[in-house]
């Protein structure tokens, strides 16, 4: 009798990614095994979880974000409904303007539809010299819990492994992959921005960049997200997450002394709080040069395919380019060709080592 285990997906990397893919394809029936090295510095580990529709530069909304955070909601909210665990919290944000330019151009925003919607007048008695703006559709996921609390199913259900994916395990067929006794009929890699380590998909060009972020304690900042230069969120116990910094010289996982600076700084910009750092954490994103996730299938193996890309944006993306990403996979959909993979395969295609 063979020992070999035979499934539908094998997904690298259990991060935000990962971890919603896995979900995803559970609801639609689908076998699956992840493996993970539970690499802690990883930006999913790290991630503050932040989810807003906007996108403040020219106070217009983020790239598909009022199709996007509706999906994103409900996939987290089915969750903690599921795992009777409490991952998702709804939260004020207030944009704090630095100019009465911005002021002025929030307040013929607000006019415009579907930004109608999305933004208002402050709601709070917030003070600053400038004014401010409210931003619905706000929230914030506790990334770490829902990982953590996944990898939990993960290892109750006997479908995941936790080392370092070994890419010479790995073997291919016209009929699916198998790696060390598990056959799976498509293999699916999460990996963030180590992508750029593997063989397979190593061709694209993709842009990490290291952000830091620090942990706060104060009694003097409002329970809702402030944004101005940098944000200040909230996450219980009078402690607050200041991020972010944006490093694309440093592709490391060090704190900086820095980028702590540059994050007291952008806060003190906001206003005069007492407060006590409690932790500084760094990671890297795995950002692309166009800010578009990457989906898709390898341009010569018809069973092996990418979930990355997702950046800072990750918990707003991932449910939705998941789903999007199981239909193309399952059912033959198209996917779109802003996040298709194939932007870059045709040109890299020789590049490929493998």
């Amino acid at each position: 009798m063979s020992s070999k285990k035979t499934i539908n997906f094998l997904i690298v990397g259990q991060g935000i990614a990962g971890t919603t893919l896995a979900h995803k394809l559970y609801e639609n029936g689908k076998s699956v095994h992840l493996i993970d090295n539970k690499y802690q510095s990883s930006s999913s580990h790290i991630a503050a979880g932040l989810l807003h529709p906007m996108s403040f530069k020219r106070a217009i909304l983020s790239w598909k974000a009022d199709m996007l955070i509706p999906i994103a909601k409900a996939h987290y909210n089915a969750f903690q409904t599921t795992f009777k665990t409490k991952v998702f919290h709804e939260l004020d944000m207030i944009r704090v303007f630095s100019s009465m330019e911005e002021q002025n151009n929030w307040q013929g925003r607000m006019a415009d539809s579907p930004m109608k919607e999305i933004i208002g007048d402050e709601e709070l008695s917030l003070g600053f010299p400038l004014g401010s703006g409210k931003v619905n559709m706000a929230g914030r996921l506790d990334v770490a819990l829902y990982l953590s609390r996944s990898n939990q199913f993960f290892i109750e259900e006997n479908i995941f492994s936790e080392e370092q994916f070994d890419y010479s395990q790995l073997t291919y067929s016209e009929t699916g992959v198998e790696y060390k006794g598990i056959v799976a009929e498509n293999i699916v890699f999460c990996e963030g921005y180590k992508i750029t380590q593997n063989p397979y998909f190593n061709y694209i060009p993709l842009s990490p960049t290291k952000g830091e972020v620090l942990i706060i304690k104060t009694k003097d900042l409002p329970d809702c997200i402030l944004s101005q230069g940098c944000f200040v969120m909230p996450i219980g116990d009078d402690n607050y997450v200041l991020g972010a910094t944006y490093d694309r010289d440093n592709i490391n996982q060090e704190t900086t002394q820095l980028g702590k600076e540059q994050l007291i700084e952008k806060l003190k910009a906001i206003g005069d709080f007492d407060f006590e750092i409690i932790e500084h954490r760094a990671g890297v994103r795995p950002t692309t040069h166009d800010r578009r996730p990457i989906l898709g299938t390898h341009p010569r193996y018809s069973n092996i395919h990418i979930f990355n890309g997702l950046g800072s944006k990750g918990v707003m993306l991932a449910p939705y380019f998941a789903r999007e990403l199981i239909q193309y996979i399952t059912k033959g959909a198209q996917l779109n060709s802003e996040v298709s993979v194939s932007r870059y395969s045709k040109k890299h295609l020789y590049k490929c080592l493998v």
